[in-house]
């Protein structure tokens, strides 16, 4: 089975799960987080459309059309469960939303778009470069650009609290290995790299974090796959601990830091 088909089985698999396990508190404040982030990006003034490369259950369709009653948008995704859960989620916005069942390397669309997103494609997309490629030529001129991955140095650290030897040398001599024995290989970003790759294809970086910074899966969790640890201190702490984090992730020095990491640009 090639990479392509293990990815498409995946999220077909956890299709019907998938927004239950992102209700988990850990991942609630990752995605609440990243809401805070990429929103004061869409504006609220005028109409706006905005492409979605990668658009899983429409989570973040979601957030946008309900939020911005000015906004259309055009959907993508390669695996038919999520867009069927993204149609049923997203019903009431039915005159706003186009989806499309494609393979994004493929897409070639007609028109271009005031913001095209790709939240968590990076992680299992094997062309960084191509990607990016393909967000800017679908960018109007003054289009936004958002841009979501896996960060390299957190996959690295959590390879090594594993001691996975195999995984530790993919990650650094490939960019590639496994964080869970239940998600596909991943792909991971440097910040710094992800930062040429946009200005190579026309798109200025104008923010750039990681998220979150400071509560991060400890040694326990990761030696036993339990988010047990962060999801206590969350239960009582949740609305102090994202305010912390809110203040550190606008430090760029700090991008490296970050579970995910995030670039917004701007095409020239």
């Amino acid at each position: 089975m090639c990479e392509k088909e293990i990815i498409v089985k995946h999220f077909n698999n956890i299709s019907t799960t998938y927004d239950e396990n992102n209700k988990k508190l850990y991942w609630k404040l990752a995605d609440e987080l990243l809401w805070e982030i990429i929103r004061k990006y869409i504006p609220g003034n005028k109409a706006v459309t905005f492409l979605e490369l990668g658009t899983g259950t429409g989570e973040w369709a979601y957030k946008i059309l309900k939020e911005f009653d000015n906004t259309e948008c055009v959907l993508v995704d390669f695996s038919d469960n999520m867009l069927s859960q993204a149609k049923l989620k997203l019903k009431e916005f039915n005159s706003r939303v186009k989806f499309i069942n494609s393979d994004i390397k493929n897409l070639k669309l007609d028109e271009q778009f005031d913001i095209v997103l790709n939240i968590y494609v990076l992680p299992f997309f094997d062309n960084t470069d191509k990607l990016i490629e393909i967000v800017s030529s679908h960018l109007k001129s003054k289009g936004i650009s958002i841009s979501v991955g896996e960060n390299f140095y957190n996959g690295l650290a959590l390879n090594i609290l594993k001691g996975n030897v195999n995984e530790i040398e993919s990650v650094v001599e490939k960019e590639i290995g496994s964080l869970s024995k239940y998600v596909p290989k991943l792909h991971f970003n440097k910040i710094d790299e992800l930062e040429k790759i946009h200005k190579k294809h026309g798109i200025t970086p104008v923010f750039k974090c990681g998220y979150p910074v400071v509560s991060l899966i400890g040694v326990e969790e990761a030696l036993t796959s339990n988010k047990n640890t962060i999801s206590k201190i969350l239960v009582d702490n949740y609305d102090y601990i994202f305010n912390i984090e809110m203040q550190y992730i606008q430090n760029e020095d700090l991008c490296n830091r970050g579970k995910y990491i995030c670039m917004i640009g701007v095409k020239k």
